[in-house]
């Protein structure tokens, strides 16, 4: 097929966009523009006046459609203008190449070309404007908690409510996962990459394994906010315990905590932080991934030699491949915003605040046995949590108090287990061991054991008040009476005396370790 050159209008050949393939590319760009140009509209007007259209605000997944898929197809349809363009332009060139050169001539003296080339600047600008909006609000979106725990859904669900209720809830994941700077955003996001191929392809690991390798220094992170030179003081911490008895006895421990802190500068290191000092260096070697069995400690006070610490089961040399970490936040406060409690622990917390009920008798016993057990799926658990305390105490919702009483318990149950358990992901307090403390982990215990020596025969003590004294204790309705502050040694509740000196606190409380009250 020939052009007839005499039939070719004056104003030149007709624009290369003017083929099926660019009708369709513009056709979808044209429609996600106006599409964008809604949804952005309505998530400014959302975020400025609060006022919601279309109920996008609503879903975790509005801003990935209108910041990030729609911008994605928006763009594919203008890569197929151009490839339309120039498919187009080889099919005109094949016709006959004098009238259709490869070199490009451009007269903006021409109207017909004045007009186009101005209606394309005015369009790149547009299109160039929108999308670094666009760009700034993924950014912002997929730094959001909400993109982490709820776009992921199915593999986050039990991080993201742990998140909601953990004392970080107001701070975003990314500023700790990630904190400030163009080299660990990138850094995350190529990652992110790698993640992302795992969820699409079904291949990550469930429960997620932890601790996170690759997790940025506490010192740029943690220490945005606290930092050992400004910890000085003493606080005084509440502990509330329940007994599994029949009147589910409340015992209450008032500790004095020595935070501690502090720098050489003013002369003051000392208490609990005194381990993340920046005058003190504490570094150790952890057997295995999850830093549970610690069986090497070196501590530099920078002043004297390192002392190194060894406990009885620790290879001399180490191995080769050891990888030595200094000791940062994250080595005790491990779960600081993704916290799932044990059943004793978070019963205890709920019947000190009153929300649970502990008139019921054996309460806390029957809520624990029903929260430990093994259940296939959450609504299997709801339902049979229901099912257990209903028929518990069927006696005592003869009456309308009762049956409130009774209903109050059960919801909150139910909902404690679904903030604490989830075993679609294998997700349990068992699954991640808490290193604050000694109660139910053995957190302090995995260095301050008396058994980690050094050569001259010096131990890591395990000494309790290095980090805290009893400042008064109280069980029954003593517990709930005013406090009386008065330093003295600890007395174990129901009467054990002097059993518990000697051993640790794990030793009875850990996790799977019940010491029963009688049956009822």
């Amino acid at each position: 097929m020939e052009i007839n050159q005499d039939k070719v209008a004056p104003s030149g050949p007709p624009p290369l966009a003017r083929n099926w393939i660019s009708f369709a590319g513009s056709a979808i760009g044209l429609a996600m523009f106006a599409i964008l140009i809604v949804l952005a509209g309505s998530d400014l007007l959302f975020h400025t006046l609060g006022v919601e259209l279309l109920f996008l605000s609503k879903s975790p997944y509005s801003s990935l459609v209108t910041y990030i898929l729609l911008p994605s197809v928006m763009f594919a349809g203008l890569g197929l203008v151009v490839i339309g363009m120039l498919l187009e332009a080889r099919r005109r060139r094949k016709i006959d190449p004098n009238l259709h050169p490869l070199s490009m001539r451009i007269d903006l003296n021409e109207d017909r070309l004045r007009r186009r080339a101005m209606f394309g600047v005015l369009a790149v600008g547009g299109i160039f404007g929108m999308s670094s909006v666009g760009t700034y609000q993924a950014y912002q979106f997929t730094e959001s908690p909400v993109f982490c725990g709820l776009v992921c859904h199915e593999v986050m669900k039990p991080e993201y409510e742990a998140y909601l209720f953990s004392p970080h809830a107001r701070i975003s994941c990314a500023e700790c996962h990630i904190g400030p700077g163009a080299e660990y955003y990138l850094r995350s996001k190529f990652r992110g990459m790698g993640q992302l191929w795992g969820v699409m392809a079904n291949s990550y690991h469930l429960p997620i394994e932890t601790p996170i390798e690759n997790m940025r220094p506490a010192q740029e992170t943690c220490e945005h906010c606290h930092w050992s030179d400004k910890l000085f003081d003493s606080i005084e911490k509440k502990i509330w315990h329940f007994s599994p008895d029949r009147t589910n006895t409340a015992h209450r421990f008032d500790l004095l905590l020595k935070v501690g802190g502090g720098s050489k500068d003013l002369g003051v290191i000392e208490g609990i932080h005194w381990h993340i000092s920046p005058d003190v260096e504490v570094r150790y070697w952890a057997r295995e991934g999850d830093r549970q069995d610690i069986p090497w400690v070196e501590v530099n006070r920078g002043d004297d030699e390192p002392v190194v610490f060894r406990s009885p089961d620790c290879p001399d040399p180490l191995p080769p491949d050891a990888e030595i970490r200094r000791m940062d936040c994250m080595d005790c406060h491990n779960r600081p915003a993704h916290q799932f409690k044990s059943p004793d622990s978070v019963l205890d917390a709920y019947l000190a605040r009153g929300a649970l009920d502990a008139s019921l008798p054996y309460f806390k016993r029957h809520a624990r046995e029903l929260l430990e057990r093994d259940w296939p799926d959450t609504p299997t658990a709801l339902a049979g949590i229901a099912d257990g305390l209903t028929e518990k105490y069927a006696n005592r919702m003869q009456g309308e108090l009762g049956a409130q009483i009774v209903a109050q318990n059960i919801e909150w149950v139910q909902r404690l287990y679904q903030r604490n358990i989830f075993p679609e992901q294998n997700v349990d307090w068992r699954e991640y061991p808490d290193n604050i403390g000694h109660f139910e982990f053995p957190g302090c215990y995995r260095c301050h054991d008396d058994k980690h020596e050094s050569p001259s025969g010096r131990v890591i003590p395990n000494d309790c008040t290095l980090c805290h004294e009893i400042l008064g204790q109280a069980e029954g309705p003593a517990a709930y009476q005013a406090k009386s502050y008065e330093a003295g040694e600890f007395i174990h509740p129901r009467g054990l005396a002097d059993v518990w000196k000697g051993k640790n606190c794990t030793d009875c409380h850990g996790v799977n370790q019940h010491v029963e009250a009688s049956e009822p």
